[in-house]
């Protein structure tokens, strides 16, 4: 698969390094992405200019990308560098960081995911504090894909699953791994992923 991750932020740096493991083709795309790349090790293409700069994506590789993350500090360039993807590139997959956590379920509409970071990290937590061991519901839902609604759960991986693929898992409730909770970070679930002891899978389903 070939990602563009736009934004070298924690997350973004994260994410790259969590593709590059999984085998996929990946370009980072910073206005200091030669710099963050060269001193965090990254063995990864970069292209240095901002984000939301039409030119810079098309450097990227952005016409053929199958996926685009942005992960940047900067919400709304973020949101602006999706709606670039999304509606004039027309890349099938992309996924937004966002820290607006009363306005992801607009944001929606825009033909992209958004992932509310604040939102994830206080699910966390109080699934710490309430000893959620088992499962429990996300706060925000996409209504994008075929004007439906997608509702997000999340689910402890089991002994059972640990060093199983992505690819090779299966949910009798027809629901999707969509995404992973690991080391307090939200990453994309990509089909040659193995699931970790104390990952929580996010299930997409209809």
């Amino acid at each position: 698969m070939q990602v563009i991750v736009l934004g070298a932020s924690r997350a973004g740096t994260m994410l790259v390094k969590r593709l590059i493991a999984a085998d996929h083709d990946v370009v980072l795309v910073d206005i200091n992405a030669d710099t963050v790349a060269s001193s965090k090790k990254l063995n990864v293409v970069t292209v240095s200019g901002v984000i939301i700069d039409i030119d810079v994506l098309r450097e990227a590789g952005i016409e053929t990308a199958d996926a685009v993350c942005a992960l940047s500090e900067s919400e709304n360039q973020n949101l602006m560098a999706s709606e670039i993807a999304s509606e004039i590139f027309h890349v099938k997959h992309v996924i937004t960081r966002i820290f607006d956590t009363t306005g992801n379920h607009v944001y929606n509409f825009g033909g992209f995911t958004t992932i509310s970071s604040p939102e994830l990290t206080v699910d966390a937590f109080m699934r710490e504090l309430e000893d959620k061991a088992v499962e429990g519901k996300i706060d925000y839902r996409t209504h994008h894909i075929m004007n439906e609604c997608v509702e997000f759960t999340m689910l402890t991986a089991n002994s059972d699953l640990f060093g199983s693929r992505i690819r090779d898992i299966e949910d009798t409730d027809k629901r999707h791994v969509f995404g992973i909770m690991r080391d307090g970070h939200m990453i994309l679930a990509l089909p040659g992923m193995r699931i970790e002891k104390g990952d929580q899978l996010i299930l997409a389903s209809l």
